[in-house]
């Protein structure tokens, strides 16, 4: 019996039924680990992998990857997630250690460091992986994990994280409030809300509200809520570096633009030289500059006692020089009074 998906297939090419390549992939690792080479031999990367050179032999060549062998490739790495330390600067080796401890996986978890400080972590397990990548939001030294699943078009030298899962915090919220469905209505207005803290449902604290809530970076953070006229403050677990001017983490106040902009706008006076500058600037990104003159009266000059120095005018401001007594031959006891 012939397969007629067989019959005149050239060597190399893959079976053309309707299974993906990507399938292919739980046969090609172990231990948590990825094994390309078990998955197609060299032949079959060699047909569909192209080098031109278009500038001649001496240029710059031109690779070309078939969509093949990378829908196989990216299968690989598809229980693998992206994440970042927001504001921190830690080492593969450290960061692995934390992450074990807070996990705690019982099949293999992997941990590979990227450029600027994004490591991509690759787990054996498909459910260790997906409750790593949903269960947070996490923190690890004091700062907030950010976490996204990886895709074959991150780039870490470009690409950021802008988007992270954070614990609110509504102070002072009365508990009448206290449901999960009307604290998650609450939330919307804060970012996207993912789930509402056990110990609130439960009425176990009631100085503040906790939910969890998903927010952009790249956007203000809101310091506070109004609820039925009523303002209520709003506190972000884990982001520590939060403009109270312009709501943006990443800077303190004393650092914020829009505080420098303001600085520049205003006139400032610059003293040198005895003259009074006016610097105010203008729309077009130049300072008009103007000088105005000190309008002084000179200093009277006061008169103090003189010395009659040979030459000297009275009116000049001299002070009292003391006179002193000058005394000659001392006599020195020591033998080295002989000496002169």
């Amino acid at each position: 019996m012939v397969d007629v998906g067989d019959c005149g297939r050239p060597p190399g090419d893959p079976p053309d039924n309707q299974r993906s390549w990507a399938k292919m992939v739980a046969a090609g690792g172990s231990n948590g680990m990825p094994n390309p080479e078990g998955i197609f031999d060299a032949k079959f990367v060699k047909e569909r992998l192209c080098v031109e050179f278009p500038d001649g032999k001496a240029g710059e060549p031109v690779v070309t990857v078939g969509a093949e062998v990378l829908e196989v490739m990216n299968g690989l790495w598809r229980r693998c997630m992206i994440v970042k330390v927001l504001g921190r600067s830690v080492s593969v080796s450290v960061l692995s250690r934390r992450l074990r401890d807070l996990w705690k996986p019982a099949g293999a978890m992997h941990v590979m460091d990227l450029p600027r400080q994004f490591f991509m972590i690759r787990f054996e397990k498909e459910e260790e992986y997906m409750a790593a990548l949903t269960g947070g939001p996490w923190r690890v030294f004091g700062s907030c994990l950010l976490t996204q699943a990886w895709s074959p078009s991150f780039d870490p030298l470009r690409d950021e994280i802008t988007t992270t899962p954070v614990w609110i915090r509504l102070s002072n919220l009365p508990v009448n409030f206290y449901h999960q469905f009307i604290l998650m209505g609450i939330a919307e207005g804060l970012g996207t809300p993912i789930k509402v803290d056990l110990t609130t449902l439960q009425f176990e604290r009631a100085r503040f509200a906790r939910i969890c809530v998903e927010v952009d970076l790249k956007n203000p953070l809101k310091g506070t809520i109004l609820i039925n006229g009523e303002r209520y403050f709003v506190s972000y677990e884990g982001l520590t570096t939060i403009c109270s001017k312009c709501g943006m983490y990443g800077h303190l106040v004393h650092a914020c633009p829009l505080v420098v902009k303001e600085n520049v706008s205003v006139h400032a006076q610059v003293v040198s030289g005895g003259v009074v500058s006016e610097v105010s600037s203008m729309d077009d990104g130049f300072a008009v500059v103007r000088d105005r003159e000190r309008r002084t009266k000179p200093r009277e000059e006061k008169s103090n006692t003189t010395v009659g120095v040979r030459g000297g005018s009275q009116n000049r401001n001299l002070r009292e020089i003391p006179v002193t007594k000058v005394i000659r031959n001392i006599s020195i006891s020591n033998k080295f009074g002989s000496l002169g």
